[in-house]
């Protein structure tokens, strides 16, 4: 039994006892190992794109003999888009949606954000998700486990010698703490393991709950096969949440022209309208200026139109009012709701 918890717990857990960090000023990879001891090693590198670095990193870590398994990559303020908001008027609850809205209009529907509160308040980051996947399936290819990937937020910028960057990204994984664009939730997470984490506890609960399973090793690992199906059930899933529905591009829209307004004093309105847009309405074309809202749309039916006016003014402004309406020959309903802000 000593042995199979021991197998177990070397298949799924993720060791960090020894951690490589690494940054990228354009012209060098300057990279450090945490262990018991301090190490620091540089690199010439020519190239940003993810690839060529991580086969320099790569290299670098064979060369000297570190292991790969536990790694992070501390991008350049340019590398990602970034924001720094004192959000004074925001409920710390409400600091993921603010965020995430925040990312999708600078970064597409499909944007990995990540965020920490530090003393100027609360900084963000966001990445297109593909970009993100490039990174990981970069490193991957040159067997390497990249664990954390974010800029330095800016409260910590008068730490500006390259290695202090690499050792900022090391206390990332190690820590498992935000920022990490590898995990919008702020914790940090090897989403390669998520599923045969699954299994582990899927395993475990088998063996404290079955005296058969327990003293049966190959019974034991039976189930665990079995287990397997389920969770490429779970995978599937995991991702099917990680992907918005058929409005995407309506999000796109309304966030892109949300992202034009004072963020200071319009975070709500960003959240809200994300928020109350659902697949019984299409959203062609939106107008905000200083004094008033305009929402243009098509809807299947007349019903849809009004129930999306009543969450227009339940969840966004109260004195939206439905303008005017159209049918069009294919029998959708075209429709204007106007809104007059103060």
């Amino acid at each position: 039994m000593k042995k199979l918890f021991a197998r177990l717990k070397k298949f799924f857990s993720a060791e960090t006892g020894e951690i490589v960090g690494a940054y990228f000023d354009g012209g060098k990879i300057f990279l450090v190992r945490l262990t018991e001891n301090f190490e620091q090693a540089e690199v010439e590198a020519d190239d940003a794109e993810p690839e060529h670095l991580a086969e320099k990193i790569s290299l670098v870590c064979a060369k000297k003999n570190w292991k790969t398994s536990a790694v992070g990559f501390c991008l350049r303020e340019e590398d990602a888009v970034t924001f720094q908001s004192d959000a004074a008027n925001v409920p710390e609850k409400e600091f993921a949606a603010l965020v995430k809205s925040w990312a999708m209009a600078q970064a597409g529907a499909d944007a990995k954000f990540s965020f920490a509160t530090n003393a100027a308040g609360l900084w963000m980051e966001t990445l297109p998700r593909e970009k993100v996947r490039e990174f990981v399936a970069a490193f991957k290819k040159f067997g390497i486990n990249l664990r954390a990937l974010s800029v330095m937020p800016v409260d910590l910028l008068a730490k500006i010698f390259p290695f202090e960057r690499a050792q900022f990204i090391c206390e990332i994984v190690r820590e498992k703490k935000s920022p990490n664009l590898l995990s919008s939730t702020g914790g940090v997470w090897n989403l390669e393991k998520i599923p045969a984490a699954v299994a582990a506890i899927f395993f475990i609960g088998m063996i404290f709950f079955s005296a058969k399973t327990f003293w049966d090793l190959h019974s034991a690992e039976k189930n665990l096969d079995a287990a397997k199906i389920s969770v490429e059930k779970i995978r599937e899933d995991l991702d099917a949440k990680k992907n918005l529905d058929a409005d995407t591009e309506e999000l796109k829209k309304i966030f892109a022209t949300a992202a034009q307004l004072d963020p200071e004093k319009n975070f709500n309105f960003l959240i809200n309208l994300g928020k109350i847009s659902e697949g019984d309405v299409r959203l062609t074309k939106i107008r905000a200026e200083e004094n008033f809202l305009e929402i243009e749309g098509v809807a299947g039916k007349p019903d849809a139109v009004r129930n999306y006016l009543a969450r227009v003014r339940n969840s966004v402004v109260q004195s939206a009012q439905l303008e005017k309406t159209s049918e069009r020959d294919d029998g959708e309903i075209v429709f204007v709701i106007r809104a007059e802000l103060k």
